[in-house]
């Protein structure tokens, strides 16, 4: 695409001689001539470093829900750094946001903070192995749970021919670096498919510690679950005596205060939270029922971290979480997920497109393909080139998705109709050049 003007190239190249490919984390990077360099955020946009502006549906690949730079949050955290920020104690600070987070979330006895989403699914899938005393781990195909070997397998990036036999998937393995022994641990099922997990259960249920599960798979286009499906994991874990974690690193104070567990109305054992939390802030937590968390408390099972509950990711948290509380938030986002949804099937329609909108109205994705995906192997009926040729359009014209359509278009509150108007415009340009 070539989306460098001559001072973020400058500075990409700085990047480069400093950073391996100019990155501190590998998605970031789109090749030598497409990789941004971003100077400032401000509400609803970002702007790169020759002034450019951009319409922002990244979002930090989903933590902005309040805008970039909100001011209530970022005064918070600047009072908060000048009290100082680690003192391996525990701050009223962390208990104030300790307890905002338990009157959002009702359902959690208790939560320990941590700094990344990684880092919550690593803690939580040991505290299951630790309660249970079994240690095999399920997820699903197409999920991520972050960076830690116990879950770099069949994620999101996984290509769909290497995943198997769909009543015998196989572990695809996403890294090198990982022991492989590792993969002996985890069991794979495909999303939306409850008798798989069920003949799985019955053959191996007593060797399940967890089951892990993004209500919303975050990292493929945001697909929902079937109706009763949540429910049926629920009971399947009960009567196995599994535990089950709802991955809400991306759900969670996104699809509501509550998250996915409100939205659907079933309560997990164990819950991971990041992103949203602290509005772009490193915050994270693993939250559960007593019965399990109390492991934590009888002592055997580690948990620590230098700066879990530090104080510029606890009063980001708390700050966001409080105006989150009033609801209105929620409202701009749903209004603007909604308009875009809409909008862009609506231009799917007009312009003889087959495609398909998925998800929710805090985070969707846009499949082009005749059947709208209902797990991840329909990824093989997705045009991606199709897809990445009209991101890239749109990108041109100021408007910037993640140009893999696995990756959800996030929504702030902080977006406008002004904006919603320049991005469906944006898109049905970008679709007709694609077109031809």
């Amino acid at each position: 695409m070539g989306l460098q003007g001559p001072a973020t190239a400058e500075w990409f190249e700085r990047g480069k001689a400093a950073l391996v490919n100019g990155v501190s984390s590998g998605y970031r990077y789109w090749g030598d001539d497409d990789t941004i360099v971003i100077d400032r955020g401000e509400g609803a946009h970002v702007y790169d470093m020759d002034g450019n502006r951009y319409i922002d549906y990244h979002l930090g690949f989903g933590p902005i829900i309040l805008g970039h730079g909100h001011p209530g949050v970022a005064a918070a955290v600047a009072e908060s750094a000048a009290a100082g920020t680690t003192f391996a104690m525990t701050t009223a600070r962390e208990i104030e946001a300790a307890e905002a987070f338990r009157g959002a979330v009702p359902w959690v006895d208790g939560l320990r903070f941590t700094n990344t989403g990684t880092e919550a699914t690593m803690h939580a899938i040991r505290l299951a192995r630790a309660h249970t005393g079994r240690e095999l781990v399920v997820k699903f195909e197409g999920a991520y749970h972050g960076a830690h070997d116990y879950v770099l397998f069949s994620v999101s990036g996984s290509p769909v021919g290497s995943l198997g036999s769909r009543r015998s998937p196989v572990p695809f393995q996403d890294s090198s670096g990982i022991p492989e022994v590792i993969r002996s641990l985890i069991r794979i099922v495909p999303f939306n498919d409850l008798e798989a997990m069920g003949q799985l259960f019955r053959r191996e249920g007593h060797r399940i510690a967890a089951l892990i599960v993004e209500p919303v798979l975050g990292n493929f286009f945001g697909l929902m679950p079937d109706d009763g499906y949540l429910d049926g994991l629920r009971r399947i874990c009960d009567e196995y005596g599994s535990v089950l974690i709802f991955d809400e690193v991306k759900t969670g104070f996104r699809m509501g205060l509550g998250g996915a567990a409100a939205h659907f109305g079933v309560v997990p054992d164990l819950a991971t939270y990041a992103k949203s939390m602290g509005n772009g802030f490193p915050v994270a937590a693993i939250a559960g029922r007593s019965e399990i968390i109390q492991d934590w408390a009888d002592g055997g099972v580690m948990q620590a971290g230098t700066y879990s509950g530090n104080g510029i990711g606890v009063a980001a948290a708390k700050a966001t979480l409080d105006i989150l509380s009033t609801g209105e938030p929620y409202v701009d986002v749903e209004r603007t997920g909604t308009a875009l949804m809409r909008g862009v099937e609506g231009i799917l329609a007009d312009e003889g497109v087959p495609g398909h909108i998925v998800g929710h109205w805090s985070m969707f994705g846009i499949s082009f393909s005749d059947e709208s995906p209902h797990e991840y192997r329909d990824y093989a009926n997705h045009d991606e080139e199709l897809y990445e040729e009209v991101i890239g359009g749109m990108i041109g014209r100021g408007v910037l998705p993640v140009d893999d359509a696995r990756e959800p278009w996030f929504i702030s509150s902080a977006h406008s109709p002004e904006d919603v108007a320049v991005t469906l415009e944006a898109f049905r340009d970008a679709l007709r050049d694609a077109k031809g």
